[in-house]
């Protein structure tokens, strides 16, 4: 936190506040979160005028990916201008203002990975702490106090940073931590989605009909979306949100999710692998698991790993596929991009929800293409490795419009 956010909490417990949090991002706040983000959604993509348009576009599809995801995330968790979703003028203000918080972002997310690992140059670290003052502005508690439709979530955060006795500035600082550690991920989430789908036509097709099945014909007109229900979210098995069932979702966190797991060893102990190897660990130490190695890319349990394969979480008649098996053995934890049992992400569900929003609006309003269908996938940034979602060394041009 400090070295990357300048961030110092006293007394600070990440279990306890992780416990707190959770609630905010779970159960009966969920619904309240989803329907937010929809309507965020929509204004971001649907209601600016540079986007929503007949008219071809072209644009990066990590840049839109990121931008959409981002803004839009920021507002349902930070606020809006107005407490009316729908009125035009609040809509333009939070375009703009969401707008110029994802540019300030963006520069600082180029640096971050350089700041994590202290290997930042001097001019490099001038930038990068220009960049944290200019979105520090931006995101002032005193800003934040003022604005509408605040989530729930942010109310508990700033008034766990209060309990804790953490001054105004410092409380400003946790605010930029907190959009990095809630938005950073969906937007890559989304870009690594929609590539997917474009260049595999098989998988969109299939996510397209079930789209269409579940939610009925496309109304031609964008000024009122149809919102999706929970229920309608929870059972599309292809493109589905919860309950294990969401085949595309899970096999793009498979190949481009890639965080870090760390844990404390809380008593000395003996840890048997099960290729008969034996570790003695000790109080005090710190385990690093990398699960992008084993058991998402690991040839034993999926075959071809490397390929995408949007079915590869279905059985044949299109029930959920749980059954994955190394060494004979069959796996509880077979893919981890959210970590596992009691340290699983709090806010899961509130970033799959979100996604999946994202590219239902991308793909039932918008005509969208790849600019070259013959691109190849671009490789992972590898400086990313360990940090969560991967993103790609370069951006893949697609052209977009509203459609007839």
């Amino acid at each position: 936190m400090d070295r990357m956010f300048d961030v110092r909490l006293p007394d600070y417990d990440p279990n306890e506040e992780k416990a707190m949090l959770r609630m905010t991002l779970q159960n009966q706040n969920l619904s309240s979160l989803t329907k937010a983000m929809a309507f965020n959604l929509q204004a971001v993509l649907l209601s600016e005028p540079s986007r929503a348009s007949r008219q071809w576009k072209e644009e990066g599809l990590f840049h839109l990916s990121y931008s959409t995801m981002l803004r839009a995330g920021y507002l349902t968790l930070y606020g809006n201008e107005g407490k009316d979703y729908e009125d035009v003028s609040n809509q333009a203000k939070d375009q703009a203002h969401s707008l110029e918080v994802y540019n300030e972002f963006y520069k600082l997310d180029r640096l971050l990975m350089k700041a994590a690992r202290s290997s930042l140059s001097a001019e490099e670290k001038k930038k990068f702490d220009n960049i944290k003052k200019d979105l520090w502005k931006l995101l002032s508690v005193r800003k934040l106090d003022c604005r509408a439709n605040q989530s729930l979530w942010l109310d508990c955060y700033k008034q766990h940073l209060v309990d804790l006795g953490v001054d105004e500035d410092m409380q400003t600082r946790a605010m930029l931590l907190q959009l990095w550690s809630t938005q950073s991920n969906a937007g890559p989430a989304v870009f690594w989605l929609l590539l997917f789908l474009l260049k595999h036509p098989l998988a969109m097709a299939a996510v397209q009909g079930e789209m269409e099945k579940i939610l009925g014909s496309r109304k031609h007109t964008t000024g009122h979306v149809r919102e999706i229900s929970q229920e309608k979210l929870d059972s599309t098995p292809i493109f589905g949100l919860q309950g294990g069932k969401d085949s595309v979702m899970n096999e793009t966190l498979r190949l481009t999710a890639a965080p870090f797991i760390t844990r404390e060893v809380l008593r000395d102990m003996c840890l048997r692998l099960p290729d008969c190897r034996e570790y003695c660990l000790r109080k005090g130490d710190r385990l690093c698991l990398f699960p992008y190695i084993s058991p998402q890319m690991d040839p034993e349990i999926y075959e071809e790993p490397e390929k995408f394969r949007y079915n590869r979480f279905l059985n044949a008649d299109g029930t959920e596929k749980t059954d994955f098996y190394k060494g004979g053995e069959k796996l509880k934890y077979y893919t981890m991009p959210w970590g596992a049992g009691i340290n699983v992400c709090i806010g899961k569900f509130f970033a799959v929800n979100s996604i999946k929003q994202c590219v239902f609006l991308l793909l039932r309003y918008f005509d969208l293409e790849l600019k070259d269908p013959k691109a190849k996938i671009p490789d992972f940034d590898k400086e990313r490795y360990g940090f969560g979602m991967l993103q790609p060394e370069i951006d893949v041009i697609v052209r977009y419009k509203l459609k007839d």
